[in-house]
C-alpha cells in the first residue's frame, strides 16, 4: 500500500487537528461497572489518594459511601466541598454544589453518581449536567456509572433484566470522556457480596433486585460494559492511526437515516440507529415530516415527537425537519438528496389490506437498505394521548350534512322539471366543495348521506333503499367513485398547499433575512435585522449579547425584554458552555428566558440570544429551534464576514 493510500484525508486531519489542539476545558475520567457494587467509588477514591500523594491538588465534591467502612475510611484525610441542601416538600436533598467547586477551583474533583437526577428546583436537571458545567470551567473530574445507565442502551437493559431505568446520561458525553476505567467483578464474587448485604440499589424494591442480579443478568450487563470500553479505546485507536498515517481499512463515511413520527417508540428508534450508526462508524440524521396530522397531535404525542428528537441530539445526531403529505415518499427522497444509504423505521406491529409504509420503503427505495427495528415496548410505561373534541372538526361535519339537505331540499323542489341526471349534479356541487374546504373526513360523510338520500327520494322504488332496475346500480357506482376520487384529490390539493404555506412563510423569512444580511456592513444592522426577524416569526421579546474582550455586552433588545441578574448569569452560562439553555430545556430548566449561544461555522461563540416566550412552551418546538439556529448561524456569519472586512481595511490603512 503506497504512502498516498495511508495518507488520512484533509476532513480527517482536519477533525483530528480539534481533537488535539489544547482546550481549556477540563478532562474527565469514568470509573465504569457492569452493576452496582462493583467497587467502582472504592476505585475512585483509591486513585484520588494517590492523586494528592503525588501533591496534585484533588477535593470531594460528592460522594455515595453508602455507609460501607471499607469506603468511608478513603474518605479521611481528603477536603471534602460541602453539598448544596435543597428544600423539597419537607425533605432535605444533598446535591454538588456547583457554584462553591468552580470558586474553590481545584485541578481534580470527585463527584459520583454520574446518571443521578437532581432535586426539583436545581440549576441543572441532571447530574452530568453539573459535571460538564465543571468541565468546561477547566476543572478535571472523577466520576462513576453503571452500563445500565447509559442512554441508548436503555431498551436492551430492559430486555436482559426487565427493570425498567430512569436515570440516563447521552453516549455522547461518555464517549468523549478522556479516560474510561473499566471496574469489574466476576458475577460469582458480585452476588455473594449482595448477600452479605455490602451491595446497596438505591430505589429498586427487593423483588428488581432479585431480578437485576440474576447471574445470566450480570454476565449480559459485563458484556456491555466491556463492548463499551473496548469500543471507546477503539476509537482513541483509529484517531491515532489516522493522525500517524498507519495503514488501516479506512472504509468511506456511510450515513444513516431514521424517520420518526409521534409514537412512544420513537425513542427506542433513535437509541437503535445510534448504536447501529456507531458500529458502522457512520454519520446519522433523525428525520421527522410533518403532515397536516400534525396540528391535531395531543399534548403527549408533541411530547413524544419532541422527546425523541432532543434525544437525537443528545447522541449526536442531525435533526432535520420536512413537511409533506406523503412520509414515505419524503423520507426517501431527503435520503437520496443527502446520500444516505440506509434507512431505519420501526417493525410495523399489524398487517392489514393495504401496503404498509414499510412495504413502499422496500419497494420504492431503489440503492438504499432498509432495517426494520423492533418497537415493542412495555405498554404499562405509557399513556395512550386521549385525543381532545374539537369543535372545528365536528362543525366541518355538520356543514358537509347541511351541504347534502341543501342540495336535497333544491332537488324535491325541481324535481318535476329536471332529470335523474340533473339532480346528481346538483349534489355533486356541495359534495366537491366538502371535499376542498372541509376535509375527507366530512367529504365521505357527505357521499355516503348523498348516495342514500338519494336512493330513498329519487330512485324507484320511492321511500326505500331497494334498486329495481340495473342500470341505478352502475350509476351509483360510477357516481361514486367519481365523487372519491375527486375528495381524495381535493383534500391532497388542500393539505398540500397548506403545508406549502407554511413552509413557504418560513423560507421566505429565511430568504429575506439572508438577502437583507448580504447588502449590510455594519454590526449593529444585523443585529437589528435578527431583532426583527426573530420577532416576525415568533412574537416573543428578545435581547442579543455579544463578546468584545472576553465579556458579554447587551448590543440589541426590544423594548418590552428585561435584562436583569438572571438572564446575565445563563447568558454566561452559555458563552461558556457553548449549549442552549434556560426555559424548555434541561439545563437552568426554571429560567423565564430561552437562551441560544451565537456560533461561526468554526465552533466558536462569539455572542448569546435571549428570547422571552411569555411562558408559551409550544413555541419550542424541534422544528422552531432550527429555525432560531438557523437565524442564529447566518447571523454569525455576517458579523464574522464584517469584523474580517474591517480588520484587513484597518491593515490597509
Amino acid at each position: 500500500m503506497t504512502d498516498e493510500e495511508n495518507r488520512p484525508s484533509p476532513e480527517e486531519l482536519l477533525e483530528i487537528a480539534n481533537k488535539e489542539e489544547p482546550s481549556k476545558r477540563g478532562k474527565l475520567t469514568i470509573y465504569f461497572g457492569a452493576a452496582p457494587g462493583v467497587g467502582k467509588t472504592y476505585a475512585m477514591l483509591s486513585d484520588a489518594h494517590a492523586r494528592k500523594n503525588e501533591g496534585i491538588d484533588i477535593v470531594i465534591g460528592y460522594v455515595e459511601t453508602h455507609k460501607r467502612p471499607e469506603t468511608e475510611a478513603l474518605l479521611e484525610g481528603m477536603e471534602i466541598i460541602p453539598p448544596l441542601i435543597i428544600d423539597y416538600k419537607g425533605i432535605k436533598l444533598q446535591e454538588v454544589d456547583v457554584e462553591k467547586i468552580k470558586e474553590r477551583k481545584p485541578q481534580i474533583v470527585i463527584i459520583d453518581e454520574l446518571a443521578h437526577s437532581n432535586a426539583p428546583g436545581s440549576k441543572n436537571m441532571k447530574r452530568y449536567q453539573d459535571v460538564e458545567e465543571i468541565l468546561n470551567a477547566g476543572i478535571d473530574v472523577y466520576t462513576a456509572m453503571n452500563v445500565q445507565h447509559l442512554e441508548s442502551l436503555k431498551d436492551i437493559v430492559y430486555q436482559i433484566t426487565n427493570v425498567r431505568v430512569h436515570e440516563t446520561v447521552p453516549d455522547k458525553f461518555v464517549m468523549e470522556a478522556n479516560e474510561i476505567k473499566l471496574v469489574d467483578l466476576p458475577p460469582e464474587e458480585l452476588l455473594k457480596r449482595l448477600h452479605d448485604g455490602k451491595v446497596y440499589v438505591k430505589d429498586m424494591a427487593e423483588q428488581a433486585v432479585h431480578k437485576f442480579f440474576r447471574p445470566g443478568n450480570l454476565l449480559a450487563l459485563r458484556q456491555l460494559a466491556l463492548r463499551i470500553v473496548a469500543d471507546n479505546v477503539d476509537e482513541k485507536m483509529r484517531d491515532y492511526m489516522k493522525a500517524h498515517a498507519i495503514a488501516g481499512p479506512w472504509v468511506t463515511k456511510e450515513r444513516v437515516l431514521v424517520g420518526i413520527f409521534a409514537s412512544p417508540y420513537a425513542e427506542r428508534l433513535i437509541r437503535a440507529t445510534y448504536r447501529l450508526a456507531t458500529e458502522l462508524g457512520a454519520e446519522w440524521i433523525a428525520l421527522h415530516v410533518e403532515t397536516e396530522k400534525n396540528k391535531d397531535f395531543s399534548p403527549q404525542e408533541n411530547k413524544w415527537l419532541n422527546d425523541a428528537l432532543e434525544l437525537a441530539r443528545n447522541l449526536g445526531g442531525w435533526v432535520a425537519w420536512v413537511k409533506g403529505d406523503d412520509v414515505t415518499n419524503e423520507i426517501i427522497n431527503y435520503a437520496k438528496n443527502h446520500n444516505v444509504n440506509k434507512i431505519i423505521i420501526g417493525k410495523p406491529r399489524k398487517t392489514g389490506l393495504f401496503h404498509a409504509i414499510s412495504d413502499k420503503f422496500i419497494f420504492e427505495a431503489k440503492g438504499i437498505d432498509i432495517y426494520m427495528i423492533e418497537t415493542q415496548i412495555d405498554k404499562n410505561s405509557f399513556e395512550r394521548p386521549k385525543r381532545p373534541f374539537r369543535i372545528h372538526g365536528f362543525l366541518n361535519y355538520l356543514l358537509g350534512i347541511g351541504g347534502v339537505m341543501l342540495a336535497t331540499g333544491i332537488s324535491l323542489l325541481l324535481r318535476n322539471y329536471l332529470t335523474g341526471f340533473d339532480m346528481m349534479f346538483i349534489f355533486l356541487i356541495p359534495l366537491m366543495l366538502t371535499a376542498l374546504y372541509l376535509g375527507i373526513g366530512a367529504s365521505i360523510t357527505a357521499i355516503i348521506l348523498s348516495i342514500l338520500t338519494y336512493d330513498y327520494l329519487f330512485t324507484y322504488p320511492y321511500f326505500s333503499f331497494g334498486i329495481t332496475d340495473f342500470d341505478h346500480i352502475i350509476s351509483f357506482v360510477v357516481y361514486t367513485s367519481i365523487v372519491v376520487v375527486i375528495s381524495v384529490l381535493a383534500s391532497q390539493l388542500r393539505r398540500r398547499v397548506f403545508l406549502l404555506k407554511e413552509s413557504e412563510a418560513k423560507s421566505n423569512a429565511l430568504y429575506e433575512f439572508s438577502r437583507d444580511l448580504a447588502a449590510v456592513e455594519n454590526i449593529d444592522n444585523v443585529l437589528s435585522l435578527m431583532v426583527n426577524h426573530i420577532k416576525k416569526l415568533f412574537n416573543c421579546e428578545m435581547a442579543i449579547f455579544l463578546l468584545e474582550r472576553d465579556e458579554l455586552s447587551l448590543m440589541a433588545k426590544t423594548e418590552s425584554f428585561e435584562v436583569n441578574a438572571e438572564s446575565s448569569g445563563i447568558a454566561s452560562w452559555v458563552l461558556v458552555n457553548k449549549k442552549p439553555a434556560g426555559f424548555g430545556t434541561e439545563m437552568i430548566s426554571n429560567a423565564k428566558v430561552f437562551c441560544l449561544p451565537i456560533m461561526t461555522s468554526k465552533d466558536e461563540v462569539i455572542g448569546v440570544m435571549e428570547l422571552d416566550f411569555m411562558g408559551n412552551k409550544q413555541i419550542l418546538s424541534m422544528e422552531n429551534k432550527v429555525v432560531l439556529e438557523t437565524i442564529s448561524h447566518i447571523g454569525a456569519m455576517a458579523i464574522e464576514r464584517i469584523k474580517n472586512m474591517t480588520g484587513k481595511t484597518n491593515s490597509k490603512s
